[in-house]
């Protein structure tokens, strides 16, 4: 694949009208090429992976491969069954008069319920591929009619009017899901039953190349500014630890300094015309306003400024004041 390439990949909210870049290397296209693999062959896939790793871009783009329409669910930790499979949503009357003979007056009134479809149940009628992102975010007890469609493809459904049924998923019917670390707050550990049943891809911290490639991709920054932005981003993590939003850490900051935090910083720069350049004190004050309250530390400029300056980015220049390459 070379230094790698950008494709376009239609978001499905959009229904196709836009696209968002999507970059792609070796190490990306061979993760990519197994995961449709397996998709095709009918078995479920996963993607795990710390915040902003492109867990989300990934499902998408893997998705997209599959050449079918695709549906998008996110979930949280308010989910329940009727979520994915669907719900009553009230009732429709409908009244009938006879009045055949004029005498007689016959009012026939008939009311039955309505039913909400729910994501999971009509990606399997469509045969849509399913996107659940962050799917352990959801409890337990909602993922749990996954299990029957992951194993036998079948949905148990229970219709206020028609009771019991069984929905059989169409044979183009695929479900990618992406979640993060279970040490992650707000997660809830997936089910080995349920993992069983799947393919997990591990999305670990990206070589720098490749997440150069994915954050001039996103933003359209030249890759040699986007090489800048992420080698601060990595020296900072090196200096910071690469600290997680984690249940196990109370106390620590909210954010990790990720990927995502790259691409933000180099959407600020495009925007505003801004190079990304140690010297310049604009992008100095966009990484600090950034990185504050993702970094542990209350000098929040002052980390930048020794990044920036420090032997981890480049050589000081003649001036004094530290520059990216």
């Amino acid at each position: 694949m070379g230094e790698g390439s950008n494709i376009a990949v239609p978001r499905p909210w959009t229904e196709g009208r836009t696209s968002r870049p999507f970059f792609e290397d070796g190490e990306l296209h061979s993760l990519q090429s197994r995961a449709i693999a397996y998709l095709r062959a009918g078995v479920a896939v996963r993607f795990q992976g710390p915040a902003g790793t492109g867990k989300t871009a990934m499902a998408l783009r893997v998705a997209h491969a599959l050449g079918r329409p695709v549906a998008f669910l996110t979930g949280h930790s308010h989910m329940t069954p009727d979520d994915l499979i669907g719900r009553e949503a009230g009732f429709r009357s409908s009244r009938v008069e006879d009045k055949y003979i004029a005498s007689v007056r016959r009012t026939e009134t008939r009311t039955r319920a309505d039913w909400q479809e729910g994501p999971l149940a009509s990606a399997m009628r469509l045969g849509q591929t399913l996107v659940y992102d962050e799917f352990t975010r959801a409890p337990p007890e909602a993922n749990a009619a996954l299990l029957s469609v992951l194993e036998e493809g079948v949905l148990v459904i229970h219709h206020p009017e028609h009771g019991r049924d069984i929905l059989a998923a169409a044979p183009d019917f695929r479900l990618i899901l992406t979640s993060n670390p279970a040490d992650y707050r707000g997660t809830a550990e997936a089910p080995d039953a349920l993992l069983d049943r799947l393919v997990t891809f591990e999305l670990a911290a990206h070589a720098a190349e490749t997440e150069t490639g994915i954050v001039s991709a996103a933003t359209g920054i030249p890759r040699p500014q986007a090489e800048r932005v992420v080698t601060l981003l990595r020296t900072l993590r090196l200096r910071e630890g690469d600290r997680v939003e984690s249940a196990a850490a109370p106390g620590a900051a909210g954010m990790p300094v990720s990927m995502r935090t790259a691409i933000l910083i180099a959407r600020l720069l495009v925007a505003q015309g801004i190079p990304a350049d140690g010297r310049d004190a604009r992008f100095v004050q966009i990484c600090a306003d950034v990185l504050r309250g993702r970094l542990s530390r209350s000098d929040t400029e002052a980390a930048v400024a020794a990044c920036l300056g420090g032997a981890g980015i480049s050589p000081t220049p003649p001036s004094g004041r530290g520059s990216l390459p």
